[in-house]
């Protein structure tokens, strides 16, 4: 349908439904991916992961701003993403996508996804694939027979054919398997080549939408003031309202030229030249900031398990969080096809050290870790066979030092935007994918995890919980509670756990002190534990009184089972028979206001019986660099205006005593 060339809709409302499967029958400018519930239920898992990243990207775009510095020259590492490129050709060996068509298309990926801090690269080598059936009229239908003996896991899998179609008769530019499928595109020839199109694919890949929303057979119901673009279109509040753009009513000076108005009569201004709008091709030019923020955040939420057999990038260390106020960390590259290194060890975007496996000291802070690998096993464009590039990921919050918990710890997990949150760390110890996540109500996948929380038993209420969905068996994921001293003989931990599924792999409670790290405090919890999905979670104790005296970080210890079908959650993590300690009556109670805040100026709040002259406080990031720092008499008014939007942490030194909260600019 082509909404753009009917006239004014007076009265026009039409809601979307989210379980409904959507594409049109499209002609070959189009695009047929198709997003149902189950992808927006994959989606809505990682919502406070995706907001927490999305502020991460937004600070550091000002960041550059500010600076001054071209995004594309940036210091900031581009995140790597590998492709397995598939030629698909006839059966005798013709056509098909030539080489220099494919490295243009890697190139051009390359400079619009500059902007979302992301660079793609061709992992090891190039798949032809010869047969008439994929190559003359390749049908969705046939995805299965066509990926069975040519898909890579791990990395996306790229397929360039003649013809593309999802209905029948109707041919198409392509489509992606959007969040929570395989990791499959399949784009026509033709628009793969043609600059927007392969973005367009891999934006949805990336979790974004239609800027005129799910359903390419409806009229947006985003409204044209944007009072609902949050909930309805493409959900992202940058893009105007878009009436489905197509040639028919954008001329070709990419100007608007229909009349459409949404249900409060307003005029649609859409943006003709957005990337994932169904405008002329040759208007399409770029993404959003909002966009290119999202892509950003669901990348680092949700895909960051794409790696590359012969050339990816990873790394272990000895420890990764410490109670005191100074942590040596060993850190030990497992990297694949590595020929040389640079590691930012702190988050400052400056390389710290260039050897294999450096050794550095931390003071108090929470810090990422970005490694970058030089490697001949990629390539980026032609001629570049066999020549040496570059790799990066970065590691977000993965190193904390002095991170300490009220010691009757009562964690029900509501207040956690994601799940390395509080002093707490979820680790990926394979770099599969495999990790705790922050979520409510059901899991993304089908008769596995619970239906909701145990602690409040709402739908809305958050527990943590691994994904087992696109891991591999064996994988390892560890949840680490912040510092904890048991101060009493008769402590006990207690916490609930729900493991229902086909395939439940092991939950294991291991505890670590300054000196020693004791696996299985209980024996492992091995396979499914519930008999109906629909069970309570069920109560563990764990006697902590061989602790006494002795600060301890408890490690949930996650293996993945066979399949998919097994998440395995947790909730309700608290600590009894344990005294609040006593701090005296110098800790400060610390309030932040207007939060978020208004008119660059945060208000800190302290309330201390006893307050030293040394007390102070601190402004910084999420990855502990400072910005701000003076002394705290009780009331201060502290001007935030010259930070760049995203948040921020306060912290308050008050003797032996130390305060954070989290704000938001």
């Amino acid at each position: 349908m082509k909404f753009c060339l009917k006239k004014s809709l007076s009265v026009l409302t039409i809601f979307l439904s989210l379980g409904a499967s959507i594409h049109g029958q499209s002609p070959s400018s189009f695009c047929g991916t198709e997003i149902d519930n189950e992808s927006l239920l994959f989606l809505k898992g990682f919502q406070d992961n995706i907001k927490v990243y999305e502020n991460e990207y937004f600070s550091i775009l000002d960041k550059n701003k500010t600076s001054k510095t071209d995004k594309n020259t940036t210091p900031t590492s581009l995140n790597s993403i590998p492709v397995k490129a598939h030629i698909i050709r006839s059966s005798s060996g013709n056509g098909g996508l030539e080489l220099d068509e494919l490295y243009k298309a890697i190139t051009d990926l390359n400079v619009i996804y500059a902007d979302a801090y992301m660079e793609f690269f061709l992992c090891d080598g190039i798949n032809y694939i010869n047969n008439d059936d994929y190559y003359y009229k390749f049908n969705r239908n046939q995805e299965i027979d066509l990926t069975e003996n040519s898909y890579v896991p791990g990395v996306i899998n790229i397929y360039f054919t003649e013809y593309v179609e999802v209905t029948p008769g109707f041919s198409l530019c392509g489509y992606s398997n959007t969040f929570g499928g395989s990791d499959v595109i399949v784009m026509s020839n033709g628009c793969g080549t043609n600059g927007t199109s392969l973005a367009h694919e891999l934006g949805h890949f990336f979790s974004l939408m239609h800027t005129h929303g799910l359903d390419s057979n409806a009229l947006t119901s985003e409204l044209v003031d944007g009072s609902n673009c949050d909930t309805d279109g493409d959900m992202i509040c940058d893009t105007p309202a878009d009436p489905k753009l197509s040639t028919d009513c954008v001329n070709s000076n990419c100007e608007y030229t229909g009349s459409l108005t949404d249900a409060h009569g307003d005029v649609y201004k859409p943006d003709t030249k957005n990337i994932m709008s169904y405008t002329r091709p040759s208007c399409k030019s770029h993404f959003s900031e909002q966009q290119l923020a999202r892509i950003y955040a669901f990348y680092k939420s949700a895909r960051q398990y794409l790696s590359c057999p012969s050339a990816n990038v990873n790394f272990t260390a000895n420890s990764f969080q410490e109670c005191g106020n100074e942590l040596t960390v060993n850190f030990t590259d497992t990297s694949v096809g590595a020929t040389s290194w640079q590691w930012d060890v702190d988050g400052d975007n400056v390389t710290d050290y260039r050897v294999q496996n450096p050794v550095h000291t931390y003071t108090k802070g929470v810090y990422d870790v970005t490694l970058t690998i030089t490697t001949g096993n990629i390539v980026y464009k032609e001629g570049e066979e066999g020549k040496v590039g570059s790799i990066s990921k970065t590691f977000s919050q993965i190193i904390k030092v002095g991170t300490e918990e009220d010691a009757t710890l009562n964690v029900d997990f509501d207040s956690f935007d994601f799940a390395s949150s509080d002093g707490w760390s979820a680790i990926d110890l394979s770099g599969n994918g495999f990790n705790w996540l922050v979520n409510s109500g059901e899991t993304v996948s089908s008769n596995t995890g619970p239906i909701k929380d145990k602690t409040s038993k709402k739908s809305n209420g958050k527990y943590i919980y691994t994904e087992a969905s696109g891991a591999k068996e064996g994988d390892i994921a560890e949840f680490v509670s912040p510092c904890i001293n048991i101060n009493q003989k008769n402590a006990q931990l207690e916490f609930f756990y729900h493991m229902y599924g086909d395939h439940i792999g092991e939950l294991h409670v291991d505890i670590e002190t300054e000196n020693d790290y004791i696996a299985d405090i209980i024996p492992a919890l091995i396979g499914e534990q519930q008999t109906s999905q629909s069970d309570d979670f069920i109560a563990q104790y764990v006697n902590l009184s061989r602790f006494y005296g002795q600060t301890i970080n408890i490690h949930f210890r996650a293996i993945r089972g066979y399949s998919w079908s097994g998440d395995i959650a947790i909730d309700g993590v608290s600590i009894t028979g344990n005294a609040i300690a006593d701090k005296g009556n110098n800790k400060p109670t610390l309030k932040l206001f207007p939060n978020p805040v208004t008119n660059g100026v945060l208000n800190i709040s302290t309330i201390s019986e006893k307050r030293n002259p040394e007390d102070y406080f601190t402004v910084s990031n999420l990855v502990g660099q400072v910005f701000l720092t003076g002394k705290i008499t009780g009331n201060e008014q502290i001007d935030v205006s010259q930070l760049p939007k995203g948040s921020y942490l306060v912290t308050v030194i008050s003797g032996k005593n130390m305060e954070v909260k989290q704000f938001i600019k």
